[in-house]
């Protein structure tokens, strides 16, 4: 999909299109958004040779180009005098075209005068682009809520604990979940993070009697384990509420 800041790149040039910000919009949002920019009569200079327009200059000093045209509205500010006089001594064979208020082209048609393209036929490849994009990325965001709600509801049959606070927890086959609540109890009792490596390390092998013994080696008293049946298990979502709130 061509983006508004490919065209810079493509170009080498600044436009309008790459003023767009299509992050979180719809393609309908984005088809309204292109629609509208189009339609406004934002741009009050134009520089043209053979025809095309090369440099542009908006009415609030916004400049569209590149290369030296575009130098001559960064010299001459909004001065038409001054950017008749540029043009004129630096390319004799431009020229230059100024409009009121309101009473200059769309920026569609500056858009086609620039890039020799139907503007409509780009914002319909733009939003047919978008919209297969905005669907896959959907798909993409639902898949990953399902496993994240999934993970998040898997009951937990063991849960460690150390001085009463919720360390860690377990699930039957075997997948410790030990993370910030963790590190947190560790770095109270000045525990190194090197000495925590193996409570970290994915082993499904390992009972819940052994990983309390770990736990043990490493806190030393306090340490707790409380089993649950599968079907009295709290779930991980619940557990990590537990050690929020110790």
């Amino acid at each position: 999909m061509l983006k508004p800041q490919d065209i810079t790149r493509l170009s080498d040039e600044h436009n309008f299109l790459a003023d767009f910000n299509i992050t979180q919009r719809s393609p309908e949002e984005l088809e309204q958004q292109y629609t509208q920019k189009g339609l406004q009569r934002d741009v009050g200079t134009i520089i043209f040779v053979e025809g095309k327009a090369v440099a542009s200059q908006n009415y609030d000093g916004a400049i569209y180009g590149q290369g030296p045209m575009a130098d001559i509205f960064k010299q001459a500010g909004q001065d038409p005098e001054k950017i008749k006089q540029l043009v004129a001594q630096h390319f004799p064979d431009a020229r230059v075209e100024f409009y009121a208020e309101g009473k200059g082209p769309t920026n569609a048609e500056v858009f086609e005068l620039r890039y020799g393209e139907n503007y409509e036929d780009f914002v319909r490849e733009q939003v047919q682009s978008h919209r297969d994009q905005y669907l896959t990325d959907q798909i993409a965001a639902e898949e990953h809520y399902r496993r994240k709600l999934m993970f998040e509801q898997t009951p937990q049959t063991s849960v460690f604990s150390v001085d009463g606070q919720v360390v860690a927890s377990r699930d039957e086959k075997g997948f410790v979940d030990a993370g910030q609540p963790l590190l947190n109890v560790a770095d109270t009792k000045a525990i190194e993070r090197e000495v925590l490596k193996e409570l970290l390390r994915y082993s499904p092998e390992r009972s819940p009697e052994d990983y309390q013994a770990l736990l043990h080696e490493v806190f030393g008293e306090g340490v707790e384990l409380t089993s649950y049946s599968t079907a009295q298990a709290p779930t991980r979502a619940e557990v990590y509420k537990l050690a929020e709130t110790g």
